[in-house]
């Protein structure tokens, strides 16, 4: 018997799991992740510790299911997207702590940087070019900006903050990776320094359309070339972990980050296909074909995977708080169990103008508003928890709507299939209400972590353990697929949505940079 494996390395958690030919679960294991804050607006994962566990995972997963190491035909990585560190080449040292996509101390970078003659010119560069070819990718560039959630500006802070960063980059001695690059360097006792395309078009050092480290970028930060890893194709040869650590030789034959791994998971294959990750923030990606996105509302241009010729392009917008939104109300009091809501939600009569604002983290498309404030509006004497807790779940549904709504507005196509998972999925409030929003059915699978089988099934392929798309898309078990509402049930829902629509106005540049309210 043979069987793949995958590791999904998130940021609260590590999940391995073995499949076997059929698509069925061997075993699998799961690990939490310690993230530090060590200073105010700092988040990061200490690597070694991330390495250990992630060595664990693997071992554990091997172990609960029993299986000879030799009968492992390959593995499959993937990670959560933008957070990096730095590390020497030659000692596999690491020189700081991951720094994760979810930490703002660039902030200030940020700022300077947007507000830059620099930037000036190269928007003013780029509109001038769209002028004169009508291409829409300088469009785009004739907008774009720095955010805290890119690679660039953080690593730009780092080269010059990191004690023995620069140093080592002059040497030729320096390494820089996100996560997958990290644990690929650490799988293969230090054989691969490399990523893939899905890992890197997201970090604003990469240009998806001409599908190379963007030299623009590159100079303008004073970033060194000779740090970058080598970017390979999602699906393909990643060098082998040595024997020596779980007791035979196991090929790497997938590396893909973790939204788009879902989106491959789903069978989410063909252009207009939608896949919306409901986890600790809100992800939704859209199948665009095979030629990039150039979004003037925030929308950014992904590269899903790339296996051989095939290159899969989507359009990705967040909403930074999702399941994060279900824990502030756990933590507030509201519920004991986030299993609870759903019926809560049910038993509270509606109270119209009872609107909640999940911005806990700021706001991305359509307005790119990280000083956006979360809050609660409407309240009445009337208004009780289960109220709240209703309006905190439709607002995950409207957040939803939100991005859908700046999606369809900027492509010429529609959209002809939409599928959710993450653990916000599991409630059938928030995703009946997305389906009645959106006026199309809302596919939901049984397993809905996806992230990790996603990596399965890339990893499976490029390695021939199975043959064809169409044979792991039979492993793909529906929970459900709800039905959207008609008639009046549905303008209910959309008065109430554009009520919401109203309400998220006045929660936007309500904090100062420094985070004190206007």
């Amino acid at each position: 018997m043979s069987y793949v494996l995958g590791i999904d390395v998130g940021t609260t958690k590590i999940c391995c799991l073995a499949l076997n030919r059929e698509g069925q679960q061997v075993a699998s294991h799961t690990a939490d992740v310690s993230v530090l804050h060590p200073q105010p607006g700092h988040s990061e994962i200490e690597p070694q510790d991330l390495w250990e566990r992630t060595r664990e995972a693997l071992a554990e997963t091997i172990r609960k299911g029993g299986l000879e190491p030799k009968d492992v035909a390959c593995l499959g990585i993937t990670c959560q997207r933008n957070s990096f560190l730095l590390w020497n080449r030659e000692t596999g040292e690491p020189l700081c702590n991951l720094i994760t996509w979810q930490d703002r101390r660039a902030a200030d970078v940020c700022r300077e940087w947007n507000e830059s003659m620099q930037f000036r010119f190269l928007h003013a560069g780029a509109g001038i070019l769209h002028t004169f070819t009508r291409n829409k990718r300088f469009l785009a560039a004739s907008i774009i900006s720095l955010q805290c959630q890119m690679v660039a500006p953080r690593l730009y802070w780092a080269l010059k903050n990191v004690t023995g960063a620069s140093e080592l980059a002059m040497e030729g001695k320096l390494c820089f990776g996100t996560t997958d690059s990290w644990v690929l360097w650490k799988l293969t006792d230090g054989a691969v320094h490399a990523t893939d395309y899905s890992n890197v078009c997201t970090s604003a050092l990469y240009d998806p359309y001409q599908m190379q480290w963007s030299s623009t970028i590159l100079n303008l930060l004073g970033i060194p070339p000779g740090i970058l890893p080598e970017v390979r194709d999602s699906g393909g040869e990643f060098g082998h972990v040595p024997e020596h650590l779980f007791g035979a030789s196991i090929p790497i034959t997938g590396v893909i980050s973790d939204q788009t791994s879902a989106m491959f998971a789903q069978g989410c294959w063909e252009k207009g296909d939608l896949k919306c990750s409901l986890g600790t923030g809100m992800f939704m990606c859209l199948n665009t074909g095979r030629k990039p996105h150039a979004s003037l509302q925030g929308l950014y241009p992904v590269i899903g995977w790339k296996i051989g010729s095939e290159v899969a392009y989507l359009a990705e917008a967040n909403f930074p708080s999702c399941g994060s939104v279900v824990e502030w109300g756990k933590r507030f009091g509201l519920f004991s169990d986030p299993a609870e809501t759903e019926a809560l939600a049910e038993a509270a009569e509606k109270i119209d103008g009872l609107c909640f604002l999940p911005a806990f983290d700021g706001i991305q498309a359509p307005y790119t508003d990280p000083h956006a404030s979360a809050g609660i509006l409407g309240m009445t004497h009337a208004t009780e928890g289960k109220h709240v807790v209703r309006a905190m779940l439709e607002s995950l549904a409207y957040a939803f709507k939100m991005l859908f709504d700046t999606a369809c507005s900027e492509i010429d196509f529609k959209v002809k299939r939409v599928c959710v998972d993450g653990g916000v999925s599991r409630n059938g409030f928030v995703v009946q209400l997305s389906s009645s929003l959106l006026g199309l059915p809302v596919e939901r699978p049984t397993e809905t972590d996806m992230t990790v089988c996603g990596a399965i099934f890339l990893a499976g392929l490029a390695s021939g353990f199975w043959t064809s798309k169409e044979q792991i898309l039979s492993f793909r078990k529906l929970d459900k697929t709800f039905q959207p509402a008609s008639g009046e049930a549905r303008r209910t829902v959309v008065s109430g949505y554009q009520r919401w629509q109203g309400a998220i106005q006045r929660s936007l540049h309500w904090y100062k940079e420094n985070g004190i309210p206007q």
